[in-house]
């Protein structure tokens, strides 16, 4: 909901400033000031969540995400805003989600059983992406009776809500699994295991492809809504698509819970969601958009399902906050990294021509995977996975 409202004031101020064909550009410029901190402190995130309480930490980052979505409203509000002010916000929330992201994953499967970890993996893996598609949804919706200043405090206030829960929940101390290793070398061990396995490494291959080339697609759709030549209810109803074809990509994921050949999922949702997205760059009407930016939205939900499935389930808890830093900093460093890219593609040939080329080396590299990668293509998830080595 937030990085919808900095996206819609980001395309007001390039039209405030007398250059709204920049505004592809301001975005993207918002984008790279959320993956460098997000590139930079992404690993460090993992290692402390295998070292805290996660339930402590969960507390410390909700409650600083909640202080810097009350400056952006009261900026807002007050109508002070500009372009440097939402960099350094978004900079700032960069970091905290850095430390936020793989604590909440890693905490999933001492919650529950082993016969619900993979349900509950589905609906973990749900509501943490879907809140990235369906989020801008709820956006679109009360931006328009609010403004985007009251939009943004509504986001500050509904942290509240994540603290008190995680206030009813019981402390997550740490496990001793061992001697502690350095901080670099406990990044090196959570690498090194991603790396021994071909199915995390072609994981992180592949998310850090459409990190890069598809997934910005939402954070980029002020600018289609611009190209298209329409305002903010027309925006609105593009977000309305995506945040449906997101939920039922999070109601299908979520009813997967035993099935397991994840990897052949997988690799079929990132071939369809780059293709979908070379459909919805052809599209040059609001209708065609709405339908193709629907079904992206859909198979990207499935596709991010999937790859958190496997990396939960192929991982050892005393590992996981690790493992997992490596696709939370392909999240926050990569996607950023690869909104400014596809705006700055977008500024010099269109949004749409961006959207295709996307698209395009997108399908390419998971048709490579579902041709030549047996390991992924036959992956599946296990309910614990093997303990861990030293490596």
């Amino acid at each position: 909901m937030q990085q919808f409202g900095l996206g819609w004031l980001v395309v007001q101020l390039a039209i405030k400033d007398g250059v709204p064909q920049l505004a592809p550009f301001y975005l993207g410029l918002v984008g790279l000031s959320r993956a460098l901190p997000g590139l930079a402190f992404g690993l460090f995130g993992g290692v402390v969540a295998d070292r805290a309480d996660r339930r402590r930490l969960l507390l410390l980052t909700q409650s600083s995400a909640a202080v810097a979505a009350a400056v952006l409203a009261v900026l807002a509000i007050t109508n002070q805003i500009n372009i440097v002010e939402i960099i350094l916000i978004s900079a700032l929330n960069s970091i905290i989600f850095s430390f936020d992201a793989p604590t909440r994953q890693a905490m999933v499967p001492r919650l529950v059983s082993d016969k619900q970890l993979m349900s509950a993996i589905g609906l973990n893996s749900a509501a943490f992406n879907g809140a990235t598609l369906v989020g801008p949804l709820v956006g679109g919706v009360l931006i328009i009776p609010f403004g985007v200043g009251g939009l943004m405090l509504i986001n500050a206030i509904s942290y509240l809500a994540i603290v008190i829960a995680l206030l009813l929940m019981h402390p997550q101390p740490v496990i001793d699994y061992g001697p502690r290793l350095s901080l670099l070398n406990s990044i090196r061990e959570g690498l090194s295991f991603i790396r021994g396995d071909p199915v995390l490494r072609w994981v992180v291959a592949l998310s850090v492809a459409t990190a890069l080339f598809t997934r910005p697609y939402i954070q980029l759709l002020p600018a289609e809504a611009q190209m298209l030549g329409v305002g903010a209810i027309e925006l609105s109803w593009l977000l309305a698509a995506s945040g449906a074809g997101a939920l039922g990509g999070a109601l299908l994921t979520a009813s997967l819970g035993g099935w397991k050949h994840r990897g052949a999922l997988l690799v079929g949702a990132a071939f369809a969601h780059g293709t979908l997205l070379i459909f919805f760059g052809l599209q040059h009407t609001v209708l065609g958009a709405l339908v193709f930016v629907g079904l992206t939205s859909l198979a990207v939900m499935v596709y991010l399902g999937m790859a958190n499935t496997l990396m939960q389930t192929r991982t050892p808890d005393a590992l996981r906050g690790r493992v997992m830093s490596v696709q939370t900093m392909v999240f926050i460093g990569f996607m950023p990294l690869g909104q400014m890219v596809l705006g700055s593609v977008g500024t010099l040939v269109g949004i749409n021509n961006a959207f295709l080329v996307g698209g395009i080396i997108v399908t390419a590299v998971a048709g490579y995977a579902a041709l030549r990668v047996s390991a992924l293509r036959e992956a599946v998830a296990s309910a614990r996975p093997r303990a861990a080595t030293s490596s």
